[in-house]
């Protein structure tokens, strides 16, 4: 028996409920299954909007993009208005990120400078960093991503580099040309829907590339303090700048665990996390710049100007051979894109973020592709989406609560001002910063490249499983955190074999980016897919397939309502008790169109 909603006598609670449905965006999901005539189920229409994440194909051509639209379209000019409503939290954020990504684009920039000799360096790293993030922070699906040219992009561009001189052609012509099939191939990647494939990178691969990004940081960190004693100690004080290194680090994780303190009140304490790393930057500048001992400057140009300072901005096209090897080394660039943009899309929308403005992975996807020929023309590097940057940027977005309980305490996410003024504000600032690019030497290398690497890299290892999963292995078993597991369901010893796995994989892609085949990094990380796909039979059984998917986190597909719905229970509304209630949105505006009741 169905009846319509004029005909159902809903509580006041429910009546509110309804009251703040019909005030909010429409939510990316479906409450009942549409079917075709025939009675089948029709994919098309539910299978993108009835996931928040839009992670399946649509059946029609850019269906993924138009999907992406329709749902963050209606939260546009929310983006904006709740960037107000954050306050200090927009500000503190923006400028934490604005370090966090001026730091590695001037270390990345200026180390490709010195390996190209000069074809392209900070300069151009900042300028795609600010220009793609302005563009970005305006007209993507998901704003809250940041966008740089990573790690991995600098090792994959000296790769180039060097295949570049070995078939003696133009360095920025080959850069162009992969370009322009890179973003050709993710553009097609993006108007087929195939960014749904990233649903088969599951946390075993997420959780082994934020520990292996993270460690490239705090490598990078300590190889900066080892060549300061032995490459540099002559020309600069090394004993000094470790002691700035030591005391900022130090101060920016105190200051950044500072909510957690009990001193003053609670809105005190967390204004004083917020501003940790900007309030760090900024002391320790002005200490070593009183300090009377040489410090390493940061490695900047002196003026705004191309790195190769005989070359014009437009990069020559004019090279048959360029196209092939563009052609061909794009195919290893697409793929590390795609893992690498979709994996930190996947990593800023998890589920403790609380999100609720839905994802965007192929309209993201699309902009990236067209950023990624447009930039290579200028003689800029490419661009993707960062870690840790942009779960940290979320993370410094959110507002906190710390619940203490049986003598411990933990801090959850309330909620996070989800908006684009803070990274519009981050890239606005690092542009800034181009016109006056020489100024930046009075920050020493010690506080921004040194202490901020550790920090940045330190502070994406808490809550990453993989890392969470090896402290484990050095802890006593009774003094163990609540699992999400028992030990019947996994043993011990089958825990820390897939956390083994997930280790040594770590260290071969480690590898792979230090040696002659690092422009294969990207196909090394593509395969850890089928690995865990896999490990049940790579250890003979030793660890089961049900064992990996409970580690992993893996739960079966989401199922119709009717089909998940075996024993129908019961709710109540008001004085009527039905078995489902069907809810009807209205696309355009969220509206409550309809409420069925089955009884």
């Amino acid at each position: 028996l169905k009846r319509s909603s004029q005909a159902a006598r809903p509580s006041s609670k429910s009546q509110g409920h309804f009251r703040r449905i019909a005030h909010e965006p429409p939510r990316a999901m479906t409450t009942a299954v549409e079917k075709t005539p025939s009675g089948k189920r029709d994919s098309l229409r539910n299978s993108i909007t009835s996931r928040p994440d839009g992670l399946y194909w649509s059946g029609e051509f850019a269906g993924g993009i138009k999907a992406d639209i329709r749902r963050r379209l209606p939260w546009y000019w929310s983006d904006w208005t709740d960037g107000a409503r954050g306050g200090v939290k927009t500000l503190t954020a923006a400028l934490y990120m604005f370090f966090g990504c001026l730091a590695p684009g001037i270390a990345f920039g200026a180390y490709f400078d010195q390996h190209s000799e000069g074809k392209s360096g900070v300069v151009e790293y900042l300028i795609t960093q600010a220009v793609s993030g302005i563009i970005f922070a305006i007209f993507s699906g998901q704003p809250l991503v940041i966008l740089r040219p990573t790690g991995p992009i600098t090792v994959f561009i000296s790769q180039l580099y060097n295949i570049s001189k070995l078939v003696e052609v133009e360095y920025l012509s080959v850069q162009a040309w992969v370009g322009i099939f890179v973003g050709t191939y993710m553009i097609i990647i993006a108007v087929t829907d195939s960014c749904a494939a990233i649903r088969q990178c599951s946390r075993f691969t997420q959780d082994l590339f934020g520990f292996f990004v993270s460690v490239i940081f705090i490598s990078l960190g300590i190889g900066n303090i080892v060549d300061k004693f032995t490459k540099k100690h002559e020309e600069y004080n090394a004993p000094v700048q470790l002691i700035i290194t030591v005391a900022m680090l130090w101060s920016t994780i105190t200051l950044a665990g500072f909510n957690k303190a009990r001193f003053f009140n609670a809105k005190m304490r967390d204004t004083i996390a917020d501003f940790a790393v900007p309030l760090a930057v900024i002391v320790f500048t002005l200490i070593a710049n009183l300090v009377t001992v040489p410090l390493e400057p940061l490695p900047v140009p002196p003026k705004f100007e191309p790195t190769e300072t005989t070359r014009a901005w437009f990069v020559d096209l004019a090279c048959p051979t360029c196209i092939g090897i563009g052609a061909v080394a794009a195919i290893p660039l697409v793929l590390l894109f795609f893992i690498d943009q979709n994996v930190t899309m996947l990593l800023t929308q998890h589920p403790d973020h609380h999100l609720k403005k839905g994802a965007a992975f192929h309209y993201n996807f699309f902009l990236l592709g067209v950023f990624n020929i447009c930039f290579p023309l200028l003689g800029c590097p490419y661009v993707t989406g960062s870690l840790p940057h942009s779960p940290q940027f979320v993370n410094a977005l959110a507002k906190k609560e710390v619940i203490r309980e049986a003598g411990s305490e933990k801090t959850r996410i309330v909620e996070v001002y989800e908006n684009r003024v803070a990274p519009l504000l981050v890239n606005v600032l690092v542009l800034i910063c181009l016109p006056f690019i020489g100024e930046l030497r009075i920050i020493p290398t010690a506080v921004i490249c040194d202490a901020l690497f550790l920090f940045m890299g330190l502070s994406g290892l808490p809550g990453n499983q993989l890392f969470e999963r090896i402290k484990l292995i050095f802890t006593e078993e009774a003094l163990y955190p609540d699992l999400h597991f028992t030990k019947d369901d996994v043993p011990r010893k089958q825990m820390h074999v897939f956390t083994l796995f997930q280790l040594i994989t770590v260290c071969v892609l480690f590898a792979v980016t230090r040696s002659p085949i690092a422009v294969a990094f990207p196909v090394f990380l593509v395969l850890s897919i089928p690995l865990r796909m896999s490990l049940h039979r790579v250890t003979g059984g030793f660890v089961t397939e049900k064992m990996v998917a409970i580690l992993d986190h893996r739960t079966p597909e989401p199922k119709d309502v009717e089909e998940a719905t075996a024993e129908p229970q019961p709710d109540t509304i008001g004085a009527v008790t039905v078995d489902k209630v069907t809810i009807s949105l209205d696309e355009s505006d969220g509206k409550v169109k309809d409420v069925r009741e089955e009884l």
